[in-house]
């Protein structure tokens, strides 16, 4: 765990976010944690060039309103802090609804092509029938939707975004867990499938009352 001046150590922090955290946009949490970790004044490295910041991977963008329980961040490091230190100093930072559960020092990054991710989702149905119509729509590989890229409107298709779509029920309540691939070619991003989602369940998109990110992976 011993980083010297040439060397860095990558420590990875795992976080949810819930609650009233929810609301908070990407670029905003990347703030919101950036602030944080030079409040701790952490030994962190730094990049180079014109803008000069610490060094900081984060995991892919959680749409916002969407809770999570897997979102993650990696940082570079010049010398070892503990991990559970690190762990309760930025839970005292962090505000409302985002929480450490997990620092793993040293992190060692997986290495090679990029090849997306995969992601489990839980939504929250108030009604049977909605749950069901959204699980119909996710599980047509040939649903085609159209959402905005680079300002200009462009067709999707669900192709082979989406590997499941189950619908169980929890007391009063409708559960679609469905799981997603992101991050390849002409696949889109779980963001505008829930979009695209909500716009097609129109009037009864009410029923859809929690949206919930549970897991992430590589693939």
């Amino acid at each position: 765990m011993n980083a010297t001046n040439n060397e860095e150590l990558k420590v990875r922090v795992d976080y949810s976010k819930t609650c009233q955290a929810r609301y908070i946009a990407h670029l905003d949490t990347i703030d919101v944690i950036s602030k944080a970790l030079r409040r701790l004044q952490l030994p962190y490295a730094l990049t180079q060039g014109c803008h000069v910041r610490p060094k900081i991977i984060f995991g892919p963008p959680l749409p916002l309103g969407h809770a999570s329980f897997c979102e993650y961040f990696i940082l570079s490091l010049t010398q070892p802090v503990e991990e559970k230190w690190l762990q309760d100093a930025l839970n005292k930072e962090f505000p409302q609804g985002m929480r450490v559960s997990k620092v793993t020092i040293p992190y060692s990054e997986k290495k090679g092509v990029n090849r997306g991710e995969q992601l489990s989702y839980q939504m929250l149905f108030a009604d049977k029938d909605t749950a069901e119509l959204a699980r119909a729509f996710l599980l047509d590989s040939e649903t085609v939707f159209q959402a905005e890229r680079k300002g200009q409107l462009k067709k999707y298709r669900l192709g082979d975004a989406v590997k499941k779509a189950e619908v169980c029920q929890k007391n009063d309540k409708y559960i679609l867990e469905a799981e997603f691939v992101q991050g390849l070619a002409d696949i889109p991003s779980v963001s505008k499938i829930v979009t695209a989602l909500a716009k097609h369940l129109g009037d009864n998109r009410d029923s859809l009352q929690l949206i919930e990110r549970i897991a992430l992976c590589e693939l």
